[in-house]
């Protein structure tokens, strides 16, 4: 079962997957080579669509107006392909010197450890000056504050950078 990549193309994230020519796009590779692999086990399925095989490997080879293929702009949508050195992003750009980061420890929308992972790599980052990061006890998945308003404290720590 895909997480994000509903065989419909229904999910918002796939709108990130987007072009010019079609505003939602498959983007799960693994799902695309599973249901190239297992088609014929999942034939026997009688709510099996064979379009989905189609689907999704076609939306793998789409490319966007600068010729940048699906599964490179997923890579490009995740801070991680910058900031880690395992992978290949890293040293392609330079990430920003000061991050802050809130995340709501009563989300639903992704793993706790994805922010986690994102503070821990972004500290190891010799571009990166400062990581403000903390877990919000109570908050989802966005705006998790612990005092004020999400957008204040945002506006206070982008003029403490500055300053």
């Amino acid at each position: 079962m895909g997480a994000f990549d509903a065989l419909d193309r229904s999910q918002a994230e796939s709108c990130l997957s987007g072009n010019a020519q079609t505003d939602n796009l498959h983007f799960d590779a693994i799902m695309a080579d599973l249901l190239d692999s297992e088609q014929a086990s999942y034939a026997t399925c009688s709510d099996f669509d064979a379009t989905y095989v189609s689907d999704y490997s076609g939306d793998m080879c789409n490319e966007d107006d600068l010729g940048t293929k699906t599964a490179v702009r997923q890579q490009m949508y995740d801070h991680m392909y910058f900031v880690a050195k395992a992978l290949d992003g890293y040293g392609t750009s330079t990430p920003a010197p000061h991050w802050k980061t809130r995340t709501g420890i009563d989300q639903g929308d992704t793993s706790l450890t994805t922010e986690l992972n994102l503070a821990l790599a972004l500290r190891q980052n010799p571009d990166v000056d400062d990581v403000d990061f903390a877990t919000v006890w109570g908050r989802g998945h966005t705006t998790a504050e612990r005092t004020g308003s999400s957008t204040d404290n945002f506006i206070s720590w982008v003029e403490d950078c500055c300053s």
